[in-house]
């Protein structure tokens, strides 16, 4: 199968390599699952260039999140199931295993693409505004990075909550993105004074 590999720490993802190896061997416990999509996340550029507190040993694939379909089922999921997932490596693969407790099925409702992009990003953000800063409706709640992963999930799901978004951006470009996702309002946090508009 195809994956990249990552045999040293490298500067940044034009730098990773494809390579073919051997298609992984599940465990028991373990599905085998034919990736159709990945997320791709900031701590994943950090996970290559060796500058996140997980430090793999070398060789390794990276990548974390995942969408596919089971190829060897266990525990709930059988053989031809959608499912999405996480892993701490392993996921920029034409397959992977993983434990069956570490995936969820896809909802019919959902591509394998939106599936890809949900186990880290969601709960991430669900953390920050329902359980930590328990937000109420009709408040303001300012989003930084709004138009990534985490903060495009943290303006849905505090719109969600009738929440007022200002999404917080490094370009005017990315203001329609997150209007589209919910942000009442939106600034560009390399304007000179955008803490003052």
């Amino acid at each position: 199968m195809r994956a990249i590999v990552v045999k040293n720490w490298v500067k940044g993802p034009a730098d990773l390599e494809v390579k073919d190896i051997p298609v992984p061997t599940p465990r028991d416990h373990e599905l085998l699952v034919r990736v159709d999509s990945v997320g791709a996340n900031f701590f994943d550029i950090l996970l290559i260039q060796g500058k996140y507190q997980i430090k793999p040993p070398f060789p390794f694939t990276p990548g974390a999140e995942f969408s596919g379909t089971v190829v060897r089922g266990s525990g709930p999921f059988k053989t031809g199931a959608r499912v999405f997932g996480s892993t701490p490596t392993g996921a920029y693969a034409e397959y992977i295993c993983v434990p069956h407790e570490q995936c969820f099925a896809i909802p019919s409702t959902l591509s394998f693409e939106q599936a890809a992009g949900l186990y880290i990003t969601y709960p991430t953000s669900f953390a920050g505004l329902v359980l930590r800063a328990r937000v109420q409706p009709n408040e303001w709640v300012l989003v930084h990075a709004a138009a990534g992963g985490v903060g495009l999930a943290a303006v849905q799901i505090a719109k969600a909550r009738g929440c007022r978004v200002i999404a917080a951006v490094g370009s005017q470009e990315k203001f329609n993105v997150c209007r589209a996702q919910g942000a009442m309002h939106c600034v560009n946090y390399r304007d000179e004074n955008w803490t003052q508009r």
